[in-house]
């Protein structure tokens, strides 16, 4: 059972990139989609480039929505590059892998954000399957972005997350963005639907109020899994394909004495609705599985035989195999039998196989230690002739073709599916379709005929002589030179690119060695700014410990001043009273004077007419005489 801690992430993730590379199908998901991460990433100044691939033209006028988009990444930040790619909507065919091709080995970058395997709209659902298959056939952009991280985003169909990214601090930028594309807002409310779905996605993190959910994956592990196991991780997808019958197949299961690994193929198999599952029990306890033939040989008779049997017993035009130990994926069929329609003139048809190293775990179940993409090759019936690169349970053929070469060689009990196919060969072409949808189990102690004789070992090399003593015709000297000389040129062609990548890698270990010695320089420059910052701030510390004193003592002496301001005031206002008072008295005396004043000048001007009068000249005369004057 799943943790709840495994459903959802409960703690942000810091998904970054130092080259961004974003895979957008519409002009608009850029920024709906992971356009709070790309603000992010332009705010620090990182490498970001977006590749747009429909024009748009089926919801607006080309032109317009192509500004629209530029003025939306615009207002995220600058410094991002946009292509647009320009396919038709609802239009992605096979040369869109080739343009992204293109740009990866260009851009290399270190994050690729790509829509979600479960989006709902088909052009979402074709570039991420054109960008995951991209992965698995081109070794050399894989090797390019070997050390890359690949996160599906969502847009209409939510995924099941385990990234969440805090954009609360560019949230309003992206809500801004989204707005830039006014054709497409016009017609439905997409800045609310975003911002719906970026609050929803905050609900397990703490102190964040938006958040964008990826589901993340390193590029190796992405190479080595099928679409429809993607689609499984990401989240269980809406099943709405609209899909043709389904041409029946009949698939053959050898088994002996492993039920349970039985059981699991069988699941595998009933992925396909139109599969007739078709087992022999090669001299195994007796099996019984519902809806399906069952052939039980009471001893051993061998696996050759034991096919054969199966076969004869199928009733489909076409058949399949499957050991009990291995497993198809639900688009194993379906990708085959698709891939046979148009190409009706080969004789066989066959994918990609991944490799799964299993042992028995302690609690008894089986565990996967590696996965590895060891067949993956295109058809070449000489070097076939050599050496096998088809797994049987990879392969799609016509039954009739199978019973008229008389089906596997019973002499054989090793490497009887490579003769048949040497002799099956001859017959015509095969096609390869370079896409993993199978998957060849190598589980220790399990029983296999393959880890019991494993490669090198005198088994497996008398069985090897087997198959040239048997083709020795067709083994020339000629045949093996133009073999070993195609090989020696992919060899050579894979050197090459090691050889670059070596190169690569050692510039990147430069790169990593000076940027270590940048960071321990700037660690010394920080260790030293610190120590410097942290004796300024000693002494500012010091200032402030001053400060607060002399601002204490000056508080001290402000009291005592407001205290004399209030006695002065107290005075003041007694001596504006007592002023008043004199004032009063004052303004008294003035009046007084005045009157006295009055009583004087009457008097004066009374002695001058008495002066100036006859009786008191006389009397000065008298006066005068009396020797008073």
């Amino acid at each position: 059972m799943m943790r709840e801690a495994e459903a959802i992430p409960y703690e942000p993730s810091r998904l970054r990139g130092e080259r961004l590379l974003v895979l957008a199908p519409h002009p608009d998901d850029e920024v709906i989609a992971c356009g709070g991460l790309v603000a992010q990433h332009l705010r620090e100044n990182r490498k970001v480039r977006i590749v747009i691939a429909t024009n748009g033209a089926e919801q607006g006028d080309r032109s317009l929505r192509e500004d629209e988009s530029r003025r939306g990444v615009a207002i995220l930040g600058e410094g991002a590059e946009i292509d647009f790619l320009g396919f038709p909507d609802r239009g992605l065919n096979d040369d869109v892998a080739e343009r992204l091709r293109d740009v990866l080995r260009a851009f290399l970058p270190d994050l690729i954000l790509v829509p979600s395997p479960i989006e709902i709209h088909p052009d979402h659902v074709a570039l991420s399957r054109a960008f995951c298959e991209l992965v698995q056939r081109d070794r050399s952009a894989f090797a390019e972005l070997a050390l890359a991280k690949v996160a599906f985003y969502e847009v209409s169909q939510p995924i099941r997350p385990n990234a969440l990214v805090d954009i609360t601090d560019v949230a309003i930028v992206k809500w801004n963005a989204i707005e830039a594309h006014e054709t497409q807002t016009a017609v439905r409310d997409y800045t609310a639907y975003a911002r719906g779905l970026n609050a929803y996605r905050s609900m397990t993190l703490p102190d964040s109020r938006f958040a964008e959910g990826y589901w993340t994956i390193a590029l190796p592990q992405l190479r080595t899994m099928s679409f429809t196991q993607l689609r499984d991780a990401v989240a269980e997808p809406a099943r709405i394909d609209v899909i043709s019958e389904p041409v029946p197949v009949s698939v053959i299961v050898r088994t002996k004495n492993r039920p349970a690994l039985l059981q699991e193929a069988v699941a595998s198999i009933r992925k396909y609705p139109a599969a007739e599952i078709v087992i022999v029990n090669d001299g195994g306890e007796p099996v019984h599985v519902d809806d399906a033939i069952v052939h039980q040989h009471e001893q051993s008779r061998g696996r050759s035989a034991a096919a054969n049997e199966g076969v004869r017993a199928a009733s489909n035009a076409f058949i399949a195999f499957l050991d009990d130990d291995d497993l198809h994926y639900a688009e194993h069929l379906p990708t085959l039998t698709a891939a046979a329609e148009p190409f009706p003139n080969r004789v066989a048809w066959y994918s990609d196989a991944v490799s799964a190293f299993v042992r028995v775990g302690e609690s008894g179940s089986l565990e996967t230690t590696s996965r590895q993409r060891l067949f993956s090759t295109d058809f070449d019936p000489e070097l076939l002739r050599i050496d096998n690169y088809i797994p049987l349970p990879a392969l799609l053929m016509r039954r009739d073709t199978f019973l008229d070469l008389e089906g596997f060689d019973t002499d054989f009990d090793l490497f009887e599916d490579w003769e048949f196919l040497i002799r099956l060969s001859r017959r015509g072409n095969f096609l390869h379709v370079p896409r993993v949808t199978c998957e060849i189990r190598h589980i220790e102690g399990g029983g296999s005929i393959t880890m019991q004789s494993p490669e090198g070992s005198k088994a497996f090399r008398d069985a090897k002589r087997q198959v040239w003593r048997k083709h020795e015709e067709l083994i020339t000297y000629d045949a093996i030179a133009d073999a070993f000389e195609r090989q020696k040129h992919r060899l050579d062609a894979t050197f090459k690119d090691v050889v670059e990548e070596r190169g690569r890698a050692h510039h990147l270990t430069v790169d990593l060695a000076r940027l270590e010695r940048e960071k321990q320089e700037l660690l010394g420059r920080m260790q030293t700014t610190h120590a410097e910052a942290t004796s300024a701030v000693e002494q500012l510390n010091g200032v402030r410990r001053a400060l607060e004193t002399e601002l204490a003592h000056r508080d001290d002496t402000l009291h005592a001043m407001a205290g004399e301001i209030v006695d002065l005031r107290n005075d003041l206002a007694n001596l504006m009273r007592h002023t008043d008072n004199l004032q009063r008295e004052l303004d008294a005396q003035r009046s007084t004077s005045a009157a006295a004043y009055a009583e004087i000048t009457r008097l004066n001007s009374l002695l001058d007419m008495i002066y100036k009068s006859q009786t008191w000249k006389l009397h000065a005369m008298v006066e005068k005489l009396r020797g008073r004057g």
